[in-house]
């Protein structure tokens, strides 16, 4: 009995033993596991993380473009990184987005995690979108049309809806408009809508988009008997009108934004006098004043905008004369924006989806 005894409890020693070395390896499997999964867990989250600071880095430089074969490498919380992205395909024009895909890859111990995302790429341009033929963004304005000038909101191109001739933030300005016109309204538009009342109309933030665009290298102020460029439809600018200038014949036409600037101190000051046929296809802007002569046939494709600058309380006076004439084009909006996000080297990136 007693040697039976022993020999049961030697077995249960035995059994007991097993089972712990079992249940040992079991707990170093469990924190083998847990600390695989806590590296892996670690070298995901910071592939997403140098994503994110890639867009931002991005965002203020648009001419850093990593490549599969030289990536962008940097170590981020004790994990190695590797980031690269490629463009899989282009917008139809320069202000349609493209689609850029982004590969991360973090390394962390004996762990790896790459991360794949899709974004959509487009530049930003601040112009706002075109309401009428002409929009006067003030009430403080007198309002004529003389000779064989007109404003047309019925969209030229066919692309885009009708809009009205001319739009107004109140019901005085719209009989300014109306008995300025006279018998001439007919030529403001055809469509039901020739004068609009919006309220909500407002020079603001167009005036910081201008003084923005004045200040930055690319921009071309004109000045004078002026003969050259205005830009192209393939590579619109931006121009400005500061001092009196003069266009005179055989200039071709302009694409992009053309801010026509005065600040009541001179009486030339900003004035612009067309001596032949001239067109422009984009945004105009006249900023505190309407300084306009047209001798030949300025035409003005897209819209015209016309405003004060706050703490400027001057009368514009909008005589429109001659052959000028305004005609609504919602495709010159492209030209605009283009001429303003080649300016402003901005993007805007949106994130289409993400694979790990």
């Amino acid at each position: 009995m007693g040697r039976a005894m022993l020999i049961l409890a030697a077995g249960a020693t035995i059994i007991f033993g097993m089972v712990q070395l079992g249940l040992l390896g079991q707990k170093k499997q469990l924190s083998l596991n847990t600390s695989e999964y806590a590296s892996e867990y670690h070298a995901k989250n910071v592939a997403y993380t140098t994503i994110q600071l890639a867009m931002e880095r991005l965002n203020e430089d648009g001419s850093w473009e990593p490549t599969e074969g030289n990536p962008w490498t940097s170590t981020t919380e004790g994990a190695n990184t590797s980031l690269y992205y490629e463009t899989i395909s282009t917008g139809a024009t320069a202000n349609d987005p493209d689609t850029i895909r982004v590969y991360s890859t973090a390394s962390y111990l004996d762990q790896e995690s790459t991360i794949i995302s899709t974004f959509t790429k487009e530049r930003l341009h601040f112009v706002p979108e075109f309401e009428a033929a002409l929009s006067i963004a003030t009430s403080n304005f007198t309002f004529n049309m003389g000779g064989s000038s007109g404003i047309n909101g019925n969209e030229s191109s066919g692309a885009c809806a009708d809009k009205p001739g001319v739009t107004v933030p109140d019901f005085s300005s719209y009989n300014e408009v109306l008995f300025g016109a006279g018998s001439k309204i007919t030529n403001i538009s055809s469509s039901d809508s020739k004068i609009s009342i919006d309220a909500s109309i407002k020079y603001s933030p167009v005036d910081e988009l201008v003084a923005r665009l004045s200040s930055l290298p690319g921009t071309q102020t004109i000045s004078g008997n002026y003969k050259g460029s205005m830009g192209s439809e393939e590579n619109p600018g931006v121009f400005f009108v500061e001092n009196y200038a003069k266009l005179t014949g055989g200039i071709s036409a302009g694409y992009g934004i053309m801010v026509i600037r005065s600040g009541g101190e001179l009486e030339y000051e900003g004035a612009l006098s067309v001596a032949g046929n001239f067109e422009f296809n984009g945004l105009i802007i006249f900023e505190n004043a309407f300084d306009f002569t047209g001798r030949g046939t300025p035409d003005l494709n897209g819209s015209v905008l016309v405003g004060n600058t706050p703490g400027n309380n001057d009368v514009i006076d909008i005589d429109l004369g001659g052959n000028l004439k305004l005609q609504y084009d919602c495709t010159a909006e492209g030209y605009a924006q283009q001429a303003s996000a080649a300016l402003l080297k901005q993007n805007r990136y949106t994130r289409l989806n993400t694979f790990e």
